[in-house]
């Protein structure tokens, strides 16, 4: 009798693995080719531009199942709207931008569900976003030119202070924000403060002060530990030899520390001691690689992680539990995009479907 048990449990589990090896060789599963991360992704689908398909991917790397149009599958359809941008996360809540439609969407992480939506009007549209704290939120508002305060708790909106023309970047330290005053390159550059970083007092809801950056200056990152600052500023169009950079300032004198000259596309962002950024090809101007900068010598050049051939880059992420890179694949702008797993050195390791146009993600 026990030995006829012990066949029938030895079968079950020859059945299970059966059952198991055929649902993880499914079409629509991408190929494994490591051991994925304990976690989760939310990308944010920018959709066409000016198009009502903007959406959100939602990635679960440890099953490796994809929700392609996770927003709408969560709530009975509803759409997010036209051209998401940015993704802030605080708790259990993420709040996407949703810039055409002058949105922001608060989301539950959990469940995809909208508890949620802060409406702007006039000419603020939401772009780049940071949450400070449970009573304070603030974004940039591009052709408002200027940011927005509000509260992701109570998702009101609690005042606006104008910095300068068309912002883009903000990044938030101690009772600062930083708003990059972009100018939209060559459209408005020669109006006031075009071209600088706004640095307003929070407190007291005012500029202090402007720091000078760049033409068309874009994005603003801070370090971990809040003294330094970071600022990404492209050339300007009708100056197509000309080199955009990089900039570091000391976050407490406000003064500028040190400036790197070369092509890059932004995507800005500061990791373990290190400020990444896409480079650009000055003949075709589509990405090849991604720059490392390591920021704990006095003049580093940066290192170039190769990227795959294969990809229209449209930005990258950098997976902060296990310091991969998510390459954001755009194709053609048109259709359906790829979010491609790479490790630190640029290997392809997974790659999954998402919506049109990808460009920002939170991993948690």
């Amino acid at each position: 009798m026990r030995n006829y048990v012990s066949m029938l449990h030895r079968a079950a589990i020859c059945l299970l693995c059966l059952l198991w090896a055929c649902q993880s060789n499914t079409p629509t599963e991408p190929p494994v080719t490591a051991t994925p991360p304990d976690s989760v992704a939310i990308i944010v689908n920018q959709g066409t531009f000016g198009q009502d398909n903007a959406s959100l991917t939602r990635i679960d790397f440890r099953t490796g199942q994809v929700v392609q149009d996770w927003f709408a599958a969560a709530n009975n359809g509803q759409k997010l709207g036209a051209t998401a941008n940015d993704i802030a996360l605080k708790g259990d809540t993420a709040f996407v931008t949703v810039t055409t439609s002058k949105t922001i969407e608060a989301i539950n992480i959990r469940t995809g569900r909208s508890v949620g939506r802060i409406q702007l009007t006039g000419s603020s549209e939401p772009w780049r976003i940071t949450i400070v704290s449970p009573s304070l939120g603030v974004v940039s508002t591009t052709n408002g030119d200027g940011i927005a305060l509000f509260n992701p708790t109570t998702l009101t909106l609690t005042a606006t202070i104008t910095t300068g023309p068309a912002t883009e970047g903000v990044a938030v330290i101690g009772n600062y924000a930083f708003v990059a005053n972009s100018g939209y390159g060559d459209l408005r550059q020669g109006e006031p403060h075009a071209g600088t970083i706004a640095v307003v007092n929070l407190e007291k809801k005012q500029v202090e002060r402007y720091l000078a950056a760049g033409p068309n200056v874009r994005e603003v990152v801070a370090s971990t530990d809040g003294r330094r600052l970071y600022a990404f500023y492209q050339h300007l169009f009708s100056q197509p030899d000309s080199l955009q950079g990089i900039i570091e300032y000391d976050a407490t004198t406000f003064q500028e520390v040190r400036r790197w000259r070369l092509r890059c596309g932004g995507s800005l962002q500061y990791y373990g001691n290190a400020l990444y950024a896409l480079a650009y090809d000055p003949q075709t101007y589509g990405a090849k690689n991604i720059l490392r900068f390591d920021l704990s010598q006095p003049s580093s050049s940066p290192i170039s992680i190769p990227l795959p051939s294969d990809v229209t880059a449209n930005g990258f992420a950098i997976n902060r539990l296990d310091g991969t890179f998510l390459l954001f694949d755009a194709r053609d702008y048109q259709s359906n995009g790829r979010v491609i797993v790479l490790n630190p050195n640029g290997q392809r390791v997974r790659e999954y479907n998402c919506g049109v146009a990808p460009v920002r993600a939170v991993v948690f």
